[in-house]
Order: structure tokens, then sequence, then C-alpha cells
């Protein structure tokens, strides 16, 4: 009996595609196996979901699954389970989920090439044919092109659907073929064996907090847990339950916001656990990513660390789900497949029957809220000594470096000591400005102003990354070009060489290629460098070295962001800044800002994390932001406005008529209002329950013409 396959890929569509399994294949063809099958004129690769013995319609011709992949299924049955399910939640494409959660190698992709028959060259001499085709074989008529090349060239509309009436013709012959990937020879890493380091970190308070837990995760089900203290505190506890689940023979998945954390984490495990630990990021080459990846799959490595893809590791026999530093947007992933990886660690954790440990001395407003009120909040109690902190009202000051902060400056340096100096902006200033006719040059691309960069004379789109010269003068009416507000770190520098031109200062920025970093961080670690400029960028460096003086500037300009959680994003800067105040008698912080008084700036200073928290929330409570409502933004993009503005206000009209439980914002142009040469309107949609959303989304979302994305935000 014929067996039927269900197949996902790596399509806008929420739909598998049945094919039939030959009988060569039978017994190679499992649900979570690799498979390429035919999909128009291509061949992709896409993945069995299920297995049937009867198709859904006798009427319907199947096409055959061309190519079993592999030995064995690459995900299991509960892994397909658990993306299906983050899928879902975040309207994003199973097979594109799937397709994140592989090594890039075990993606093979088909390639189509184009070439004239005879017939084809014969019909080209001839007339009689209509204007499209001619132009097509005529370009066609020295050489076979890729079906990419000549949509990149040809500009032709409905390019497929010509093709493939010139090969029914016999005009054209089409040739694929599968890109296979060859294998270069992975580098050896070499380890040398860890000494490993007796551990008593744990105080007698954390000891309690960390046995509770433990007694808890010991039951082998999904127990969440938010873990509120200092980074200090947490690890001690991390690595307290870490052990037991270790003991259990169970696996570990530790979750970091920034890539940079990784490599320092893994040697903190390999030297107080002597664990095989594996790492799991995008940094690595496509080589070294496969071998990580069959490492944790044949079961090498009992504690995999990565940023938010490492979420998908094919760890089985999970036991515990780690996510540090919970309140870090870094989680979120805004490009397709769209997805949070806190929830997600979350459904993973469910799925699977393990632990879950959020932890975070600074937790997102919507977490904290969750956990206190369904009972899994765990605090660590001893928060250490308040810090020595000062805000500076920088309303009256005429330069950068207020008259405070220059004196303070200069007293440290007198003593030779270190100093950090963070400003949260790239560049030497945010725009150019003509000073007759108030001109700005903008992007070609995006509807945005280009940055200044003066080190480089150049002007740059932060977005796209489309750069052109800085001219002086006006092209417009040739007067001079000046600075426009929104200092960047570059201006800083100039200032502080200015005011004290024997210092040696250096600025970190991601414009500075990974080198140039390295050697930064080492010369300030060495005591090179007296001064260190920086953006949050510098803030998640796992290795930077603690300061005598950490000054913050205008950490306000988050304030100016159209989100509701612009509050919670500037507490957190500035205590994630403030962390790196070395603990010595003199060692000072000084917050320079222009909003003095606004509360999330006065309670960071403070370190006061609750009476933040207390007011943030009654804000969203009174505006019926999260977490007492779920927002979803859908955004609208392509070429043309009046088109993408018209699909916006059919798709609102139908979630009107589908549902009064859903309020809508919009349709309005999104604060980039045009990005990477493509429109964008937004649409944002509030409900009191997700599951209000998901039974008018799931319907509607499919009747969208134009190019979509869809950002979920409940945290």
């Amino acid at each position: 009996m014929t067996l039927y396959a269900e197949v996902v890929l790596s399509l806008p569509v929420s739909q598998a595609f049945t094919y039939s399994i030959p009988e060569s294949l039978s017994t190679k063809a499992l649900v979570g196996s690799r498979v390429l099958v035919p999909f128009g004129q291509r061949i992709m690769t896409g993945f069995i979901v299920r297995l049937r013995r009867k198709k859904q319609s006798s009427d319907i011709k199947l096409k055959d699954i061309v190519e079993v992949l592999g030995e064995e299924p690459v995900f299991a049955s509960s892994f397909l389970s658990f993306t299906r399910k983050l899928s879902d939640y975040y309207y994003s494409s199973w097979g594109d989920v799937l397709q994140a959660s592989l090594p890039p190698s075990f993606i093979l992709k088909s390639q189509v090439r184009v070439s004239l028959t005879e017939k084809g060259k014969e019909a080209v001499r001839k007339e009689g044919l209509p204007q499209e085709e001619k132009e097509l074989l005529s370009f066609l008529r020295d050489k076979e092109y890729s079906i990419l090349f000549l949509k990149r060239k040809l500009k032709i509309k409905n390019l497929s659907a010509l093709l493939s009436r010139l090969e029914k013709k016999g005009l054209v012959h089409m040739l694929r073929d599968i890109k296979r990937t060859g294998h270069k020879k992975a580098p050896s890493v070499s380890r040398s064996e860890a000494q490993l380091e007796m551990d008593f970190s744990l105080d007698s308070p954390s000891r309690k907090t960390a046995d509770e837990m433990a007694s808890v995760l010991g039951k082998q089900v999904f127990s969440p847990f938010l873990l509120y203290g200092s980074q200090e505190k947490r690890e001690s506890v991390y690595f307290y339950l870490i052990r037991r689940i270790l003991e259990q023979g169970r696996r570990i998945l530790f979750l970091v916001p920034e890539i940079a954390l990784t490599q320092a984490l893994r040697e903190q495990f390999e030297k107080r656990l002597g664990e095989k630990v594996a790492l799991l990021h995008s940094r690595l080459t496509e080589r070294m990513r496969e071998l990580e990846w069959l490492r944790i799959k044949k079961g090498e490595a009992h504690v995999i660390v990565g940023p938010r893809s490492a979420l998908f590791a094919p760890v089985d026999n999970l036991g515990l789900i780690v996510v540090d530093e919970e309140q870090d947007e870094s989680y979120f992933q805004p490009e397709n497949p769209s997805y949070d990886a806190r929830k997600g660690a979350w459904l993973r954790a469910k799925q699977e029957k393990a632990g879950l440990v959020y932890g975070s001395a600074i937790p997102s407003v919507s977490a904290f809220y969750r956990a206190r009120r369904r009972g899994y909040l765990m605090e660590l109690r001893g928060r250490g000594e308040k810090k020595r902190v000062e805000i500076v009202d920088d309303r009256r000051e005429k330069g950068l470096i207020s008259r405070r902060l220059a004196e303070r400056i200069a007293t440290k340096l007198k003593k030779k000591e270190s100093i950090l100096v963070f400003l949260n902006r790239r560049g030497y200033a945010s725009y150019l400005l003509c000073s007759n006719c108030n001109f700005v040059p903008r992007c070609v691309r995006c509807d945005i102003a280009l940055a200044y960069h003066k080190k480089e004379k150049k002007l740059i789109c932060h977005y796209c990354d489309y750069q052109t010269p800085a001219e002086e003068n006006c092209p417009d009416c040739g007067s001079r070009m000046i600075r426009g507000r929104g200092v960047g770190i570059e201006a800083v520098e100039e200032e502080l060489k200015g005011i004290f031109p024997q210092s040696r200062i250096a600025a970190f920025a991601t414009d500075l290629k990974r080198e140039e970093q390295e050697k930064i961080l080492q010369g300030f670690k060495r005591g090179e460098i007296d001064i260190l400029i920086g953006t949050q960028l510098l803030a998640h460096q796992a290795d930077l070295p603690q300061a005598s003086l950490v000054s913050i500037l205008y950490p306000e300009t988050l304030l100016t962001l159209s989100d509701y959680k612009a509050s919670q994003k500037t507490f957190q800067a500035i205590s994630q800044m403030m962390r790196f105040l070395r603990k010595k008698e003199g060692a000072e912080i000084i917050i320079q800002t222009a909003l003095p008084h606004h509360f999330s700036i006065c309670q960071a200073a403070c370190e006061d994390y609750m009476s933040f928290f207390e007011q943030e929330l009654n804000f969203r409570r009174l505006m019926k932001y999260p977490p007492f409502t779920h927002l979803v933004e859908v955004l609208f993009q392509g070429e043309s406005l009046r088109f993408v503005a018209r699909q916006s206000r059919g798709f609102l009209s139908r979630v009107r008529d589908a549902s009064r439980d859903i309020e809508i914002l919009g349709p309005a142009l999104a604060p980039i209002s045009k990005l990477r040469g493509k429109s964008r309107i937004q649409v944002i949609l509030k409900a009191k329950t997700k599951k209000d959303l998901d039974d008018v989304l799931e319907k509607l979302l499919q009747s969208i013409k134009v190019r979509k994305s869809i950002h979920v935000f409940d945290l």
C-alpha cells in the first residue's frame, strides 16, 4: 500500500503539502526526516511531520518525494510538537521555524538553469512571437542563465509562468540541479584539561532558595521559576541546580542574550563542573555549527550554551532550561521567523516536562508581575551595598560634558584610575543640517536621516548601511552643513580629548572590526586606556573590567521611542551600565541627563526596582498595555504605498467584522515609513486575551496579499 507524507516547507503558508512516498524510500521516510520534494519549478528541502495510508482526495495526482536526506530523522516528535506551538503562537511559518533549527548546510536548494532548445533558436529567427517571449529567448541566444539572474536582469513580471509556457512549447530547456555543500575539514579545537574549582559561593539564604527549587525540579515535571537577584547570587544558584540535574542524567540548555557571553560561560562550566559544553550560535562557521549540532544530537554534550537560536538545539532528555538576563530584548527576533526565546523556552520546557529558570536583577515588568501573581517568584536577598550615584541636570550646560563630570574625571585621572563613559548612540551626530535652508541628507532607500560619522567622513544609514561621502556644503544652497541634534560617541570622544589632551582615550562601537574591539578591551584591561567610551554594546562585553568612575550620558534618548516599554528599557540600560562600577571606596557613578526627575532615571539611580515596578505597572494598567493585554503588530510592506495602504484598510475591515473584542490602532505609517525601499504601514491590535487575537488572525492573515511581518508583544 502506498504511503503518503505531509511535508512542511519554508514558505509563508500555514499548511503542509502531501506527497507520495515511493516504495524504494518507504523504510527511510519517517516523521522528522528531511526530504527533497518538487515544488513548482524548484526542488526544496522539507520535513515530514505526519505519515498516512490514505490521501485526502482521490482526484488529486500527487508528486513523489525525490530523496530522503540522512540516515535518521533530524527532529524528534516532541520537538516537532514544540515548534508547531511556537509557530502558531507567533503566526510564523512552521517550515521557517524548522529550517531555522538546522545548520545551514542541512538545507539543500535546487538551481534551475535555462537554455534555448534547437526549436527555440529557430523561433528567435522567425517573426510572430509575443514581445516578452521574444525578449527572453533573444537574451538566452548565446548562453544559459539561472532563473534568479533572469529575474534580476530582465524585470519580467510572472517570469515563472512565462518559462513554464515556453518549456511546454519546447522552446527552452530547464535543467534542475541540487546544490550540495562540499565539506572542508573542520578546524580542530584543542581544549586543555580544566582544573576543577571548588564552589563555596552559596550563602545560607541562597542555599535555602536553591534547595526549594531543586526539590521541585527533582519531580521531573514542568516547573517554572523567576530568580530575582544579583548576577553573582544567581550564578551560584544556577550551578547548584545544574549539578542536581546532571546527577539525574538529564541535560541543560542555558540561554544568554548575547553571543559575546557564550565563551566565558563555557569556561565557567568546564572549570566548575568539568562538563563537556557545546556552543551554538550564528558566528560559528557553517562547518563548526554543523559539528556542534551533531555533537548535541549524539548526546556528547550535556550542557548547551547559546543566544536565542540555541533554543532549537536538538537536546533530548532535557531537564532544565535557564534564561539568564531575562529582561534583555535580544531574546526577541523581529525577522522571519519572528519569535521570543523567553516564551519559546516556556513552551519547550512544558513540552519536555523540564524545569525553567528565568533570571534577572531587573526583570521585565510583565515577567515579574506574572511570577509574583502565579507564585513562582524566587527572591535572593542581600543586594549588596548601594552605589554612590549622582544625577547631573544637563539643561543648563553648554558642552557635551558637564562641568561636574569634567571635574570628577580630572580627579580620577590624577589618581590614575580608570573611567567608563556610556552613550547609546553611534557615530558623531544623528544627522547633518544646512545652516541656511535646513536641508537634511536622507537615505535613498529608507525614510530616515543619515547619521554623520566624522572619522570616516561619511553619512551612513544605520538600517540598510547605505553610505555616501559627507559634504561640507549644502547641495541645495551651498551653505555650511552643521551638526544636528543627537550627538554620538565620536563627538563625546572629540570633546573629552579637547578637555583632557594628555589622556589616553578610546571609543568602542559596532563600527569597529572585531580585532579592533578586542584590542581596545585588552588595552583598557592593561591600563593603557584612561577613558573608554562606548555604546550599550560595550556593556554587553563579558570581560569588561570595572572602573572607578562610570558616567552615563543622556539615557533619556530611549524615552523618545514610540514604545510602551521605553521607561523599562531606560531603567534597565542604566542599571546594566551601573554594574561596571568597581567595588572600592570613592568609586562613583554620574548620570548626566536633561530629564533628571523622570521616575525611570531616578529609581535606576537609587537601585530601587520595586518602586519602578509599581509605578510602571500602574501606567500599563491605566493604558491597557501588557501584562494586562496582548498586543500584535501587523506590519504591511511593499513597493507601492497606495497598494499597501489599501491592503491594510481591507484587513482592518475584516478584523472589525470578525470581532468586537479587539481594539484597533491604525492603520498608520510605521515610525520608519520606508525601509530598504519598501513602504511600511503598521496596524496594532490589542485584546484582553491571546485567544481573542488567535480566533481572528489565524484565518485573516492568510488573506493579506502583500509582504507582512507579525510581531507579538506580551512581555
